[in-house]
């Protein structure tokens, strides 16, 4: 450093907390979670082996060629994991949290506090069998912005969750000049732990107690909203006639049935076993979620980083007033491990609870109550049936589009939360005098257009969301 030249003291966040430098594994056990996999594969190993032997080989013989493989499987697997437990660690220091793992090429994985928009807690139901679970840290930045730790005791990874989002809580805070530790934030006030946290380290900012349950979704419901749903009866329905076809010509059945019996079983899997026992409950930064039948899930949806929701319900659905939600979540990743219902925010619930669990993301927006602009009947050759069916509106608080007979849908945007607003028009509806009128938001499950309206209401319409954009994101910069 030159002589006279002056450097400012490092920072309160950096200087409690030194680097480190020996990091920590995770459970031993995380080495035979996995082992199945392995297994799996020997098994198909012999299968193949035995087909292609074609029946030469004894049963004691072939038994003998199917514990060999196997157990060769299982045991790579063993060392596999072994290797990969004991080549993975991870570092939590003054500014980041730091994954180093990889046998033969070494990989590091960082992700600075601010960065961190949730820590969630998943059971994959391999790991259910060794009482672990797997600790998914989610950044700001959508596609393969997940860290893991695989595989942690629930005391373990209950501690380092309350020890992380404590950092990110005041990365953020420092970020933003935001109040300390024991403000009042979205969910009532934070209370920190006055000796300090679970971990003997200082108080947590945003105290991550849950409250009791505002929704649970019980398993009858689900099944029976499933088995309602389009998306189940389609292709039910044409496995039905499949099976009627197979009685003419038995061959053509065996593969026609193939398909859309992994579609039915996506449908359960995703519907039905993903979402099985539905809770959700009030937290400071979010509503909390747990669900899961053979893998358990818990984690938190923000409040700050829900862009829009979008309703679902299914024609069968409504003589028993049941809906469907889900939500765009601005960076949130794209795996499809969990099922692909990441983004589903109430799995079914009645339109009464549905607008409840809205009012807990939204303040004072309630899609029933927008006044609409609904689709003119010139506009039938789009949609010869569902143009009864398609509107769209805007008050104070939110934009809201609809459409659909079969699966009828809403999307609800908060003016905040626009990001642009296009009108589009193609030759055939400029010849019938109506266009379309699109709010952009993040990627996900919300398609917030108004379809095929009359032109001189969606050019009045855009214009009234702009303005209500522009002025919503003057008035309330910090829900943007």
């Amino acid at each position: 450093m030159a002589p006279g030249s002056e450097s400012s003291p490092p920072a309160p966040y950096e200087r409690e907390r030194p680097v480190v430098t020996q990091g920590q594994r995770t459970h031993p056990a995380s080495a035979f979670v996995r082992v199945w996999i392995w297994v799996a594969a020997g098994l198909f190993a012999f299968g193949r082996d035995l087909v292609e032997s074609g029946g030469d080989r004894s049963l004691l013989s072939a038994l003998w060629v199917g514990l060999a493989l196997v157990g060769a499987a299982a045991l790579l697997g063993v060392v596999f994991g072994y290797l990969s437990w004991r080549f993975t660690r991870y570092f939590i220091d003054g500014r980041e949290i730091r994954i180093e793992s990889g046998i033969l090429t070494r990989r590091s994985r960082r992700a600075p506090y601010e960065r961190i928009q949730s820590v969630d807690i998943a059971e994959p139901f391999a790991a259910r069998i060794f009482r672990l679970c797997e600790l998914r840290i989610e950044l700001a930045g959508g596609d393969d912005s997940r860290l893991s730790l695989q595989y942690l005791r629930h005391s373990d990874a209950d501690r380092l969750r309350h020890l992380l989002l404590q950092r990110a809580y005041e990365a953020g805070s420092q970020a933003v000049g935001a109040p300390a530790v024991g403000t009042t934030t979205h969910g009532g006030s934070v209370e920190g732990h006055p000796e300090g946290g679970p971990t003997g380290g200082p108080a947590l900012g945003p105290h991550v107690d849950l409250s009791p349950p505002i929704l649970v979704v019980r398993p009858l419901r689900l099944v029976v909203a499933t088995l309602l749903s389009a998306e189940f009866l389609v292709p039910a329905l044409i496995m039905a006639v499949l099976l009627v076809a197979g009685m003419i010509f038995p061959g053509f059945v065996i593969v026609g049935l193939l398909p859309f019996l992994f579609w039915v079983g996506q449908v359960i899997m995703s519907r039905v076993v993903a979402q099985w026992d539905f809770t959700l409950r009030r937290a400071p930064t979010g509503l909390h979620v747990t669900r899961g039948l053979l893998s358990r899930i818990s984690q938190t949806v923000p409040y700050d980083r829900v862009q829009a929701v979008v309703v679902h319900q299914a024609a069968l659905w409504r003589p028993l007033h049941l809906q469907r939600a889900d939500v765009t979540v601005a960076g949130a990743s794209r795996d499809t491990d969990s099922g692909g219902s990441s983004a589903t925010l109430v799995p079914v619930a009645t339109p009464d609870e549905v607008r409840m669990v809205l009012g807990e993301l939204f303040t004072d927006v309630d899609p029933a109550v927008v006044p609409r602009t609904r689709a003119p009947r010139r506009s039938w050759p789009f949609a010869p049936i569902g143009w009864r069916f398609r509107a769209a509106g805007s008050d104070e608080r939110a934009f809201v589009a609809e459409r659909g007979w079969v699966t009828h849908r809403t999307d609800v945007v908060p003016h905040a939360k626009t990001q642009s607003v296009a009108v589009t028009q193609g030759p055939l509806q400029r010849w019938r005098g109506v266009a379309d009128l699109v709010v952009h938001t993040p990627d996900g499950p919300v398609d917030a257009t108004g379809r095929s309206l009359a032109a001189a209401d969606v050019r009045g319409l855009a214009t009234t969301q702009l303005a209500r954009a522009r002025h919503a994101r003057e008035t309330f910069p910090s829900a943007m």
